[in-house]
């Protein structure tokens, strides 16, 4: 019974501290371009990595060894673009990204080898803390102008006038956007998005009141972000999971915030299209660099070191992977590798839709189109650390309540 309440707060705790930072970066000289410090290169222990490996050690008495394959499949699949890779740098930069795949994909076993009916109310309760947490930084920091020091949660120190933070334009007025406890403001966006529609399924009739406290909150939070792309995600998931009822709420909520967010939607139209030209640019070196070896690609996580040299659209370099995951997948890894990851994520869906799950299939079927459509225009579920933890969440949940559902059925025929 102590392990057993041991094991639900780590879980709990895993998922309170998903979205947060907290790390210890390592230099290594292949963590450097152009004298520059790199993070997407840099070896990094995080806060939240302790917590997955004290979970893995006290509460794994059982795996889902489907999950445990299409881990090691996946795994495989990333790890085997080294093996052209000749320079200890490609092959250092590539395992950096191996661990941390590795980490969030045992969580994501963990997950699917656990009973879904008795970790609901855990990751519910545990991820609308989440929300909530983000939230009111998230609405601290657009009001203030800069971040708050919360250091201990891997919030970063910048404010409105810091070069190359993200803001926006309001009629001639500047605010930034808010990061929360995240890279950038684009992640943080589709944290909310895929949470709020997490604990909306996960949701019990007497936790009502709470999830439409959070999903609020979270909503205001999300809008403050202007990521074009989440909210409009954002809009389309509400209208196919919500009631036919709250239609006239969404469509007012759309309404009020529309005079706010006009600007940011309309820039892309007239002067604000470095964003568009720089995604196309990436994108066009993405096929150029899988085309010089289709196979393998150049090798896991090696993406801006080979693009490095090639970026020139604006003012300076752009030190960014492709914003498309499946472009990003085929450029590092080749067709093995993005078999790999369609492998992984078309499993899970596939599933969903043929053999159900205990909740309503709707729900974590929407979540997979939300990440895959979020992936089509950025790169954070492949290169950042809450992006995959999100993926991997998700994709945990996913086979556990498909394996809760075949367990359900056995017994009760």
């Amino acid at each position: 019974m102590l392990l057993n309440r041991l094991e639900k707060i780590l879980l709990f705790l895993t998922i309170l501290f998903l979205p947060t930072q907290l790390g210890r970066h390592f230099w290594p000289d292949f963590s450097f371009i152009y004298s520059l410090k790199i993070d997407y290169l840099s070896p990094t222990i995080y806060f939240w990595d302790l917590l997955v490996g004290i979970l893995l050690i006290k509460g794994w008495s059982r795996i889902n060894l489907t999950a445990l394959n299409l881990l090691l499949a996946f795994l495989l699949s990333q790890l085997i673009a080294l093996i052209p890779a000749t320079s200890p740098t490609n092959i250092g930069v590539g395992l950096v990204r191996f661990e941390q795949y590795l980490v969030a994909g045992l969580f994501g076993v963990y997950l699917a080898s656990l009973n879904f009916a008795k970790i609901k109310s855990v990751i519910f309760w545990a991820l609308t803390l989440a929300i909530l947490g983000q939230s009111f930084l998230a609405l601290a920091q657009f009001v203030k102008g800069e971040t708050l020091g919360f250091w201990i949660l891997g919030e970063r120190t910048f404010s409105i006038s810091t070069p190359a933070i993200a803001k926006f334009d309001f009629y001639g007025t500047q605010f930034l956007r808010p990061y929360a406890t995240f890279p950038h403001p684009n992640v943080l966006a589709a944290f909310l998005v895929l949470s709020v529609a997490l604990c909306f399924a996960l949701r019990a009739k007497k936790e009502l009141f709470l999830f439409s406290t959070t999903a609020f909150l979270g909503i205001v939070a999300l809008v403050l972000t202007v990521s074009r792309v989440a909210i409009a995600v954002g809009v389309v998931s509400a209208f196919v999971l919500l009631p036919k009822r709250w239609f006239i709420w969404i469509l007012l909520v759309v309404i009020l915030a529309s005079p706010f967010l006009y600007p940011r939607f309309a820039a892309v139209l007239n002067f604000d299209n470095l964003t568009l030209l720089r995604r196309e640019e990436l994108s066009k070196l993405a096929l150029q660099i899988w085309a010089q070896s289709p196979l393998f690609g150049v090798g896991l996580n090696n993406f801006i070191l080979s693009s490095a040299e090639s970026l020139v659209v604006g003012p300076g370099r752009f030190l960014q992977p492709v914003h498309n995951i499946f472009l990003l997948s085929l450029a590092e890894t080749g067709v093995l590798g993005l078999l790999g990851l369609l492998g992984l994520i078309g499993y899970s869906i596939f599933r969903l839709i043929n053999q159900g799950s205990i909740l309503k299939t709707k729900h974590f079927a929407l979540m997979w189109v939300v990440i895959i459509f979020l992936g089509m225009f950025d790169h954070y579920f492949l290169t950042l650390p809450q992006g995959y933890r999100m993926l991997f969440l998700i994709w945990g949940l996913s086979l556990s309540t498909i394996s809760s559902k075949i367990t359900t059925n056995a017994k009760s025929s």
